[in-house]
């Protein structure tokens, strides 16, 4: 990662909510994965085996984060889609094909995007609690933020 691309994410963090940085944290997943499957393919085995343990280690920090929700269901479904990315990163030291990487991220891309919209419907339905409150002359001590469900 270039200090740019680090300074870039260190400072889009700073006052980021937990879903901010669960967002970010699915980024740098998917970066990490597609970066192991270029780095693959050009036998460059040292940078795939460096940026594979990262994306372990994001995958490792984004299950714990599953242990705090209140869903079962929710926290089920999402042990269960870690322990695949893990097999999956793990699956793929052998290969070289970096296509097979980038589906990968691209499966990461996509629950990203799930929980982008997630976050959307909650900041949406949070700014219509405000606006009622507002139009019945309450005051808003409201603080929007996101609530994880299935």
């Amino acid at each position: 990662m270039t200090s740019s691309v680090r300074a870039y994410r260190n400072s889009a963090i700073e006052g980021a909510s937990h879903i901010d940085i669960l967002l970010a944290c699915y980024d740098a997943l998917a970066e990490d994965i597609r970066t192991a499957g270029s780095a693959a393919s050009k036998g460059d085995f040292a940078a795939r085996c460096r940026y594979s343990q990262r994306a372990q280690l994001l995958i490792g920090h984004l299950e714990s984060w599953a242990s705090v929700l209140d869903d079962s269901e929710l926290v089920a479904s999402l042990t269960s889609f870690y322990q695949y990315l893990r097999d999956q990163v793990l699956r793929l030291q052998s290969c070289r094909n970096r296509d097979k990487f980038v589906a990968l991220a691209l499966v990461v891309c996509e629950t990203r995007a799930v929980w982008q919209r997630k976050q959307a419907e909650a900041l949406l339905r949070a700014g219509a609690t405000s606006e009622s409150r507002y139009q019945a002359g309450e005051r808003d001590d409201a603080t929007p933020h996101f609530l994880a469900s299935a």
